[in-house]
C-alpha cells in the first residue's frame, strides 16, 4: 500500500507539472484574516506555499475592465530550470519568472506566459498584454489579446500562446540596449529606457557630474549613459526621445496624458537630482522637484493626472533636520505638498527615525498609501490628513510591501511576508469600501 501511495503521489506531481503551463487554470487560494493590531480584514489572494509578487507599484496591475489582476512568480509553472548566457558570455541557470492573472470574481489563477518573457506591461485602454522576448540576441516586443485568451480559458479550449499574440517589432541595436518599458495611456507607444555607448566627451562629463555619496552610503549602481526611446505599437518603428548622462530607472507613463513620462536617476540610493520629467517628443526633459542636499528622494509614482507622489526619507539623523514623508508635486505649476509621515518607533519597531519608504495614490488624488521601514501599511486621507493604520508585520522581505490601488480607487493591494516570516511573499488585498472611515 505504501508503494502504491508513493507511486500515485509521483504520478500526481508529474501530472501537475505537465499541465502547469500557458493557459493553465488553478483553483482559488483566497482566504481572509483580521490584522491583530489594526482590526482590518485583509484578503489573501495567494497561499503561503508559493513566492508571488505583484508588478512594481508604478505599473498597472488591473486589466482595464477591472476583472483580472496581474502578478508574477518564479515558483509557479513547471519549476524547471533554464539556462541563459549573459553579456559576459558566462552561462547561468535560473528558474524563469512567469506571469499570472487572478480572476477577481472566482479567485482562480491563470498562467499567461511560458517563461520566455522579459518585461511585461498591461494596456491602459483595452485588454492587451505587452511583453518582450530575447530572440537570437535581439529584443522583440509582442502584444497579446487577453479577451480572446480569457474566453478560451473559461471555455476550456486554450490554444498555444502564439495564437493570441501579435509581433510588433524588434528593437534596433543602434538605438541602444533596452531596459524598462511603459505603455502610454492610449496604447499607441511603448516608452523604453536604454543604455548606450555615447561619446568620450559624454562619458567624461557623466563621471565629473556623478553623485558622490557620503561615507556611510555604498555605491550600488554606477552611472551609465542612457536615454529614452519610443516604439510605435502598430508599426514597430523606434524613434529617439532623448539622451541623458545618468542611468535611467523606473520609467513611467501617465495614465491620462499619452505624451508624459516620468523617470529617475537610478543610483540604488541617494542622488543629487532623482526625479525627471519628459515629453514623448523630446521637447521637454527637465528635473522634477529640484532637490536640496538634505533631500533623499525615492520611489516616485506617477499616480494621477496632475500629480507625481514621492518619498523624502528621514531615517538618518542628518535627514531629520527638515520635513520628510510622502509628498506630491503638481506637474502643472510645480507646487509641492507634504501629505504625512509616521515615526518608526511608534510603528511597532525599535529603530528610530521617520518611517515611510514607498508610496502610491488613488487616481482621484483622495487617498495616499505608504509602507514603512517597520513593515506597516498606512492610508492617508489627502483632504483631512488623517492617517489609518491598515496592516502590520508585512516583514518587508523578501521584498517590500509596495501598496497600490485599483483603477476605481476602491481596493488596495500589497505584498507581504507576514505568514512565512519573510521567506516567501503572499498577495494581499483590502476592500476600502468596507472600512469604517470610508466615505467620511
Amino acid at each position: 500500500m505504501k508503494k502504491l501511495l508513493t507511486t500515485m503521489t509521483m504520478l500526481l506531481a508529474l501530472g501537475q507539472s505537465a499541465f502547469a503551463q500557458f493557459g493553465n487554470c488553478t483553483p482559488s487560494e483566497r482566504y481572509e484574516y483580521k490584522d491583530k493590531q489594526t482590526g482590518v480584514t485583509i484578503i489573501g489572494l495567494t497561499d503561503t506555499t508559493k513566492n508571488d509578487r505583484f508588478m512594481y507599484q508604478t505599473d498597472p496591475m488591473w486589466t482595464p475592465d477591472g476583472k483580472y489582476l496581474l502578478f508574477r512568480s518564479s515558483s509557479r509553472g513547471d519549476g524547471k530550470e533554464q539556462e541563459t548566457v549573459g553579456r559576459d558570455g558566462k552561462k547561468r541557470k535560473y528558474r524563469p519568472t512567469n506571469y499570472f492573472f487572478i480572476d477577481l470574481e472566482t479567485g482562480k489563477i491563470i498562467q499567461a506566459t511560458d517563461g520566455k518573457e522579459g518585461g511585461v506591461f498591461l494596456g491602459n485602454k483595452s485588454n492587451k498584454f505587452y511583453y518582450n522576448r530575447r530572440e537570437d540576441g535581439k529584443w522583440s516586443l509582442y502584444e497579446m489579446n487577453l479577451d480572446a485568451f480569457f474566453a478560451d480559458v473559461k471555455a476550456g479550449k486554450c490554444k498555444k500562446q502564439k495564437n493570441y499574440e501579435r509581433f510588433i517589432g524588434t528593437f534596433p541595436a543602434e538605438m541602444g540596449r533596452p531596459g524598462g518599458m511603459a505603455i502610454n495611456s492610449d496604447d499607441t507607444y511603448a516608452f523604453i529606457s536604454v543604455e548606450r555607448d555615447g561619446t568620450e566627451e559624454e562619458k567624461e562629463r557623466m563621471n565629473k557630474n556623478a553623485f558622490i555619496p557620503l561615507s556611510d552610503q555604498p555605491i550600488k549602481i554606477k552611472p551609465v549613459l542612457s536615454g529614452l526611446r519610443k516604439m510605435n505599437l502598430q508599426t514597430g518603428e523606434v524613434t529617439k526621445i532623448a539622451d541623458v548622462e545618468f542611468k535611467v530607472g523606473h520609467i513611467q507613463s501617465s495614465r491620462f496624458n499619452p505624451d508624459e513620462i516620468v523617470f529617475c536617476n537610478e543610483t540604488g540610493g541617494d542622488a543629487a537630482q532623482r526625479m525627471w520629467y519628459a515629453k514623448s517628443d523630446g521637447s521637454v526633459v527637465k528635473p522634477l522637484y529640484k532637490e536640496t542636499p538634505l533631500d533623499w528622494v525615492t520611489h516616485e509614482t506617477f499616480a494621477s493626472r496632475d500629480y507625481v507622489y514621492f518619498n523624502i526619507l528621514g531615517f538618518q539623523p542628518r535627514l531629520r533636520k527638515q520635513a520628510s514623508g510622502i509628498l506630491r508635486i503638481n506637474l502643472r505649476n510645480d507646487d509641492v505638498e507634504l501629505l504625512g509621515q509616521v515615526e518608526m518607533n511608534a510603528d511597532g519597531d525599535q529603530l528610530r527615525g521617520r518611517g515611510f519608504w514607498h508610496c502610491n495614490a488613488t487616481r482621484d488624488d483622495k487617498w495616499t498609501a505608504g509602507d514603512t521601514f517597520a513593515g506597516s501599511v498606512w492610508l492617508i486621507n489627502n483632504e483631512t490628513g488623517q492617517r489609518h493604520h491598515i496592516a502590520t508585520e508585512t516583514r518587508m522581505r523578501p521584498d517590500h510591501s509596495h501598496p497600490a490601488f485599483s483603477p476605481d480607487c476602491k481596493k488596495m493591494i500589497f505584498q507581504s511576508g507576514h505568514f512565512t516570516n519573510g521567506k516567501r511573499l503572499n498577495l494581499m488585498m483590502v476592500d476600502l469600501t468596507k472600512q469604517a472611515f470610508w466615505g467620511k
